[in-house]
């Protein structure tokens, strides 16, 4: 199908030398924006997983008290929290996993004794029965006024809204790319019809049928679309595997490992299908719609 030539010999105008290009373009921009937006739900959803069920407790320092007397306020808090019906864990954040927390910021030779930094506690839940927000919240003020709960809802919402407006601009990109092939196919149907003008009217008026003249224009969209999807989803999946390989040698523990997976990858390799599939629509009724004017 794709080296096909048509009655007409369509293939040969210059026209259609170039939309090919212009449409692998076009998918390998819709190939990397569904890309991302797959990967930052992926990630929106690990981070939610990870953090469901979860709450981290802050003891803040008070002003003069010595390392002895913030480690006891924790540890006596460690102890309130396990004996606390719908909690099934709770510990304390050694000071060498908080440094490790703050390396990336702070850098690996900061003295996080000398700063005035929260203890952190990591509490986990019983998922059969949690415990109440407002109750937990109202214990740990009264066992230690200086301390502060977060259940990452605020966090997890911000995130959330600006994964979502990321992804809604990428889906509005590929959207954009797909009416730019539409826009791109009848352009180049146009033209041509325009210049087999008088072989397609004559074609017409000794009785050949619309869907015959029509098929011309479609078999060459038809292969227009494919060999540029396939080359724009050939140039993607190449950028998408570079830039994998580079994020796999960056140093940083903010982000969780993640990458596209199998049925990701399937979307992608659709892309192809769906350019072709568009680009012959487009030109049937394109033809169609013309060669009504005819009668």
């Amino acid at each position: 199908m794709i080296r096909r030539h048509g009655d007409l010999l369509l293939s040969r105008e210059p026209s259609a030398r170039l939309v090919p290009w212009i449409i692998a373009l076009m998918t390998y921009v819709a190939c990397l924006m569904l890309a991302g937006s797959l990967l930052l739900a992926e990630l929106l959803d690990r981070w939610t997983d990870d953090l469901t069920g979860t709450v981290t407790v802050q003891v803040m320092p008070v002003e003069g008290e010595s390392v002895e007397v913030m480690t006891d306020r924790v540890d006596k808090l460690v102890t309130l929290l396990q004996r606390t019906h719908g909690v099934a864990a709770a510990r304390a954040l050694p000071s060498a996993e908080i440094a490790a927390l703050l390396e990336p910021w702070l850098g690996g030779g900061a003295r996080l004794d000398e700063l005035p930094l929260p203890r952190l506690i990591d509490v986990t839940f019983d998922e059969t029965s949690p415990p109440s927000m407002a109750a937990l919240r109202t214990m740990l003020s009264n066992a230690d006024p200086a301390t502060v709960l977060d259940d990452h809802g605020v966090w997890q919402d911000q995130l959330a809204g600006l994964i979502g407006a990321l992804g809604a601009v990428a889906s509005f990109i590929v959207a954009l790319v797909g009416v730019a092939t539409v826009g791109i196919v009848i352009f180049a149907t146009r033209s041509g019809m325009a210049a087999h003008q008088e072989v397609i009217e004559v074609l017409h008026l000794i009785g050949a049928r619309d869907v015959f003249i029509a098929r011309q224009f479609q078999n060459l969209a038809l292969s227009q679309g494919l060999r540029g999807g396939l080359i724009g989803i050939v140039l993607g999946a190449a950028t998408l595997w570079a830039l994998s390989r580079a994020a796999a040698h960056l140093d940083t523990s903010m982000l969780p490992p993640v990458s596209l997976a199998t049925w990701h990858w399937a979307v992608l390799a659709g892309l192809p299908l769906a350019t072709a599939v568009i680009a012959n629509w487009t030109a049937k009724h394109t033809v169609v719609r013309s060669l009504r004017k005819l009668v």
